[in-house]
This record gives structure tokens, sequence and C-alpha cells, in this order.
């Protein structure tokens, strides 16, 4: 295995795809005279990302520009204005904190095709095929936000439900109902189940309605507002808007420096 110290070759990239320098050579440079099958370009890509290998040009280019990173996300593309009230919630808070990093952050379509307009991608709210699909079409490092992946290759950001019902807990005592926008991931939406088992979920603003329970615990900014008016009592961490932007943002440049991590999964609370 390669030093982290170390300085990465076109040689370590061969070896540690089981090819020679030359097919490393041909695929980094896409050479259309050079009959590479896919397997191995997408087997090069993966090592060069996982090594953190760039060309003397590039590395030299890096060192004398100070180059914004842009940190691509990528959303549902069937969101409701619901959905896209609280993903905006969530943006903003991490544009903030990624601002203070020198990148910015760029929204995407989560549809399963190369992505050249990024240093890296956080899929957010998307289903574990979505994740995938979208991972086997870019070799630039992936982070799952609100989905369960469980692999060690990809950085995970997901609230941490049974911490978050203690919160409720010693808020409210009892009698209240925990309502949120649910994930696509259906694993997730087992767990928040698991956890409160008389959540409600809601996806429209039309669904609000279906809520008549005076004391209501929320995770999602977007919601707590939609309650404010309401003759309830409305219980919302307002501070895990901020909590979850810079956990993700955290796990960017982890995920960028591909210095070795032995979490990859983080629990947001």
């Amino acid at each position: 295995m390669v030093s982290m110290n170390k300085r990465v070759t076109i040689g370590d990239v061969a070896e540690a795809a089981g090819v020679c320098k030359a097919t490393v050579s041909y695929v980094l440079n896409d050479r259309k005279d050079q009959k590479i099958s896919e397997a191995t370009k997408k087997k090069v890509w993966q090592v060069v990302n996982m090594l953190g290998y760039r060309p003397n040009a590039f590395a030299q280019n890096m060192r004398t520009a100070e180059a914004r990173q842009m940190i691509g996300v990528c959303l549902p593309e069937d969101m409701s204005a619901l959905e896209k009230a609280a993903s905006m919630d969530f943006l903003s808070a991490l544009s903030a904190v990624l601002k203070e990093q020198n990148a910015s952050i760029v929204l995407l379509s989560c549809a399963p095709e190369r992505i050249n307009t990024a240093d890296a991608l956080i899929a957010c709210s998307l289903t574990r095929e979505q994740f995938f699909a979208l991972g086997e079409c870019n070799f630039i490092p992936l982070l799952a936000v609100n989905c369960r992946i469980d692999d060690s290759l990809f950085f995970e950001v997901a609230p941490d439900y049974f911490a978050l019902k203690l919160r409720a807990d010693a808020h409210f005592g009892s009698g209240y109902r925990y309502v949120c926008i649910p994930p696509r991931d259906e694993a997730l939406r087992r767990e928040i189940k698991g956890v409160f088992p008389n959540a409600l979920f809601v996806r429209t603003f039309g669904d609000l309605e279906k809520v008549t329970d005076r004391n209501l615990f929320v995770t999602q900014r977007a919601l707590a507002e939609a309650f404010s008016a309401r003759a309830c009592n409305v219980y919302f961490p307002d501070d895990l808007g901020k909590t979850s932007a810079e956990t993700v943002a955290a796990c960017t440049r982890l995920a960028l420096s591909h210095e070795p991590c032995e979490q990859h999964i983080f629990r947001v609370s």
C-alpha cells in the first residue's frame, strides 16, 4: 500500500490497478487510438481517486494557483415545494461553511452521468440505488447525505435519531409526535420508524393538514416555520442545521485530502 506521506507516482497507480504505466497514461489522456476496456478505465480512475494521484503538470498548476474548489450537490429531481424548502435550508448552511474553506457549491442533476464540473459530489437524499448509479459514472469523491450506504469507500452523514429522541424526550417528557420529511432511502425510513414508532411523514404542504397533535418534534427548519403559526408546541433543535453542514463540509475535506480515515459514517444530533 502506498504511504500517504509519499508522493504518488504513475507507477503506484499502475501497480495498484494491475496494469502497466503506459495503460495508466493512455487512460488519463483519453487516448482514443488505444483499445482499453471500460472495466480497465474504471479501475484506473478509481485508483487515481483513491490514491490522490495528480500528473506533474496538474500538481504544478495547483501549487501556483489558488483554485476555488467546486462541490457538486446532487438532489432528487422530483422534489415537492416542501422538500425544496428544506433542501434550501441545508444548502444555505452548507454554502456558508464551504465559503470559509474557499469552496462553492453547484447544484447538479442526480442522473447517472459523468460530471466534469465539480471536485467532489454530495448526494443528498437520494435512494441507495441512485447513489451507486452516480458512483458508477464518476471517479471523484462522492458523499452520501441522508442515505444508508454502509460502504467504507464513501463518507455517509445522516441524523442520529436515537440521540435526537433523547433531546425530544428531555424537552417534552412524553406525549409528542415526530414529524419529518421522509428520506428517499428505505433503510433510513425504517430506522426512523424504529426510533419513533408514531412518526408522521409529510412530503407536501398539503400533508401538513394531517398533523393534529399539540406537541410536535421536528428536525427540519422548513417544518418548524410551517408549524409556527399554529396553536401547538413545536420543538426544533435549531443548532442541527449548522452541525449537519459542518459535518458534511468536514467529510468533504477528508475525502478530497485522500488521507486515510477509520471512520466513514457520521451521525448528527
